[in-house]
């Protein structure tokens, strides 16, 4: 068993981001570089981004909604 990685709430925003994108991209469409899931208004964005957070949450045990709270907290 490997010892598991401590990762940032900005890695695993970026890391769901990324799942989504390409869940996104399974379904044919594209985005540009950077874009950002978390703050998709398009249902079909939208439906990426419920996906990879449930999907990565599931497997890595984190919260993706508390990290992207942090973030969004340590912005203001």
């Amino acid at each position: 068993m490997t010892a598991s990685v401590l990762r940032t709430a900005q890695q695993i925003v970026d890391d769901a981001n990324a799942l989504a994108r390409e869940m996104y991209r399974l379904r044919g469409y594209v985005v540009a570089d950077g874009y950002r899931f978390d703050q998709a208004t398009h249902p079909h964005e939208v439906t990426a981004w419920l996906q990879a957070c449930f999907a990565y949450d599931f497997i890595q045990g984190t919260e993706v909604g508390e990290a992207l709270f942090e973030i969004e907290e340590d912005e203001e």
